[in-house]
């Protein structure tokens, strides 16, 4: 998994809704800074209530600060067999990350 950073930006799922709050970009020094969206030409997340895709790209190159208007937006949404098999993964990753901390905490005697 490479690096990224943060984009400072909260919108609606077109789909279901959910708040989506998680963008990513790479078009920063990928540093794992927190940048606000108008910082970079290209941002995105993925829904994780339906797996929907979300991303931004500056329309055209711009010397000031940006809006949102700036930005053509781009939604892939998931059919339902995405939608569940993005579900399982999501709950099996889930059930990992519970088995592996009972795991370490039994190791530490917790």
């Amino acid at each position: 998994m490479g690096m990224f950073d943060d984009v400072k930006f909260k919108m609606k799922c077109p789909k279901c809704k959910t708040k989506m709050d998680n963008f990513q970009s790479k078009d920063g020094d990928c540093a794992m800074f927190l940048l606000e969206f108008w910082e970079v030409n290209n941002f995105y997340d993925s829904c994780h209530n339906c797996n929907t895709w979300v991303e931004f790209f500056l329309k055209k190159k711009m010397n000031k600060k940006r809006t949102i208007q700036d930005y053509e937006r781009v939604v892939k949404i998931s059919t339902d067999e995405e939608e569940k098999a993005h579900r399982k993964k999501y709950n099996d990753f889930a059930e990992m990350l519970k088995i592996g901390k009972f795991a370490l905490n039994k190791e530490n005697g917790q």
